[in-house]
Formats: structure tokens, C-alpha cells, sequence
């Protein structure tokens, strides 16, 4: 394998000359240039970036903590971020949360990684690490709610956030203005505490506001990290054995959305003209279900992209990131959802 030495003696300059063409710095004369471009073309010469940026004290190197993306709804987040991270010549390493904690944390912190991309912020567990991490490395990350008791105002961590209990506000208020008023929730809980779960909070806001009653088998928890198809599918199905009445469904994410069109389409009930369902996300899924799955969209490649952007503005020392950036959702209508008013 060619070495820097190499170059500089087959286009007879210095090492030191050939390092100032790789780093592009410094003034090199063109006939100089050309030599040992040539040189480097010619001894299929790759410069050693690691060791460049140790010298330069940059991994060029990011690290992504992140749920499981088996849900695609963050899948769709890291292409953003991979995508960005790229694009801006860094690399990245994807640490995957699932319900068994790991100490990711303290194996990300001695690794090569000039700044962290935090996906799991809901883990309340790790906020006394994240505030470690922040005296370390930067950090940047998504908050799916929000929820000042989990962004420390002194810590200022840069963040994108979705503010969940506007946007199942959003999803049942649509509901009811298509007439429908026995409408079911489908989502997870926090640590089975309903003040610290801004979905149903959105739902219960909604429907209380418009004076219709919650009766309990309205309310379908899940565990945490089960927001998945057949998880959705087996909820439904058991309301529906059951023989309980509702004109609608109100899902928190996609997945949990066409589990339950399925449940109810294999009860014999048709989708949207028996039960309606709604669902959060906008995931490539919500497009190809029959039928087609009317859905809160959050964009999440954006966001992605975005992170990635908060994240280098801190390695570059930006005066002027923007440290808590808000992300709207926004009504994708699609075939799920029945008008009963007409």
C-alpha cells in the first residue's frame, strides 16, 4: 500500500508539500500540484483520514442513539440523518434502544465520536446522563413531547421537538368534525402515568372539550416499545370479540392505525364504512394499506436533517444555533376515515 513518502519521491516534493495538496492547505505552485496528483492517481494513494483527524481533533464521526427501527417511523428519521451526516463528510454509528436497557451512554463516550444524536429521549432514566454528556460532547435531540421537566432549562440541550398531545388533539378533533363521537384510543403509556403521556392527553383533551364521555374500553393501552402491527391488531380484536361499540379509532402511530384496520376488517366490519381509523406518523405504510390510511404526518427525514445540521452549527461553534426548534404535523387525508354528517 502506497504511502505519503511514496507520493512525495515519485513526484519528487516533500512529504510535508504533498500533506499541504491532501489538506488543501497552504500555497502549493500548480506545476507542484499537478505532479503529485498524478503521483497519488497513479499509486492509487488513500490518504489515512483517521490519522488526519486525530491531528485535527475530529473523529468526523457521529453517534445515533435511537428506539428500535423496526418502527419505520424512525428507520425514516436516521435516512435523514444518514443522508445530512454524508452529505457534511461525517460517518455514523447506530446504537438501537429496545426494551432491555443497555449503558449505551458510557460506550458512546469513549468512543471516536465528536457529538451524539439522541433519538430515545422518552427513556427518563438517562436524563441525569444526558446532563453528563452535555460537560463532555455535544448533543442534540429529538423530544417526542413536550415536557420542560425533561429539557433542563439550565442544560439548554439543543432539540427538534413534536408536541404529541397537539397533534392527537389534531387527529380526534378530525374525527369529530366527520360526526363521530364513540371513538376508541390506541397507544402506549408512560410508565402507566396519564400525566406523563401526551398522546392520550391529546385525546382526552379533544374529547372533553366537545362534551363526549371516555367510557373505559375506550382507553387500549400497550406496553411500551409494542406500538407495532400485531400489537394494534390483537387490541382491537379483543374490543371487537367483546362486541363494545365505536364508530372510530384514534391510533398514536401508523402501525398501531393498520393493525387495527385489519382486526376490523377481519371481524366482517368494513374500513372506513363501519369504523373509521386514524392514525400518526405518515410512515411509507400509511400509503399501501387497504384502505389507504388517513394519518397526522410528521416529517421525519426533516427532522433528521436537521439534527444533523443543530448538531455540526455546535462543532463549529455557531453563535447563533437555534436550540429548541418546534416541528408542525399536518392532516394527510386519505380513504380510512368516513364523513357521517353527510
Amino acid at each position: 500500500m502506497a504511502t505519503r513518502k511514496d507520493v512525495a519521491q515519485k513526484a519528487g516534493v516533500s512529504p510535508s508539500t504533498v500533506s499541504r495538496v491532501i489538506n488543501n492547505n497552504g500555497y502549493v505552485a500548480l506545476e507542484a500540484r499537478k505532479r503529485i496528483e498524478a503521483a497519488i492517481a497513479e499509486l492509487n494513494y488513500i490518504p489515512n483520514r483517521a490519522a488526519q483527524n486525530l491531528r485535527a481533533k475530529s473523529y468526523k464521526q457521529i453517534a445515533c442513539i435511537s428506539p428500535s427501527i423496526s418502527n419505520s417511523f424512525f428507520s425514516e428519521m436516521f435516512m435523514g440523518i444518514e443522508e445530512m451526516a454524508i452529505e457534511c463528510g461525517y460517518s455514523l454509528s447506530l446504537y438501537n434502544i429496545t426494551k432491555k436497557k443497555h449503558p449505551y451512554i458510557k460506550q458512546v463516550l469513549e468512543g471516536p465520536y465528536d457529538g451524539i444524536i439522541l433519538l430515545a429521549s422518552q427513556e427518563l432514566t438517562m436524563i441525569q446522563d444526558i446532563l453528563e454528556i452535555t460537560k463532555k460532547m455535544p448533543l442534540v435531540t429529538y423530544w417526542d413531547r413536550i415536557d420542560h421537566m425533561n429539557i433542563p432549562r439550565k442544560a439548554e440541550i439543543p432539540h427538534i421537538y413534536i408536541d404529541l398531545k397537539k397533534v392527537m388533539r389534531q387527529s380526534v378533533e378530525y374525527l369529530i368534525t366527520n360526526g363521530h363521537k364513540e371513538i376508541l384510543f390506541l397507544g402506549h403509556y408512560y410508565n402507566k402515568e396519564k400525566e406523563s403521556n401526551p398522546r392520550y392527553n391529546g385525546y382526552e383533551l379533544a374529547m372533553k372539550e366537545h362534551d363526549l364521555p371516555i367510557k373505559d374500553y375506550y382507553r387500549n393501552f400497550i406496553e411500551m416499545y409494542e406500538d407495532k402491527l400485531t400489537t394494534g391488531y390483537e387490541a382491537i380484536k379483543m374490543v371487537l370479540d367483546k362486541g363494545q361499540y365505536f364508530t372510530a379509532v384514534a391510533a398514536s402511530n401508523d402501525l398501531l392505525a393498520a393493525g387495527a384496520i385489519r382486526a376490523i376488517i377481519e371481524s366482517g366490519k368494513k374500513v372506513p364504512e363501519d369504523i373509521s381509523v386514524i392514525g400518526v406518523d405518515n410512515i411509507e405504510l400509511a400509503k399501501i394499506v387497504t384502505p389507504t390510511l388517513t394519518t397526522m404526518n410528521i416529517p421525519k427525514k426533516e427532522i433528521g436533517r436537521m439534527l444533523v445540521q443543530q448538531l455540526l452549527d455546535q462543532l463549529q461553534n455557531e453563535k447563533t444555533i437555534e436550540k429548541s426548534i418546534e416541528v408542525e404535523a399536518m392532516l394527510k387525508e386519505r380513504e380510512s376515515v368516513k364523513n357521517l354528517l353527510i
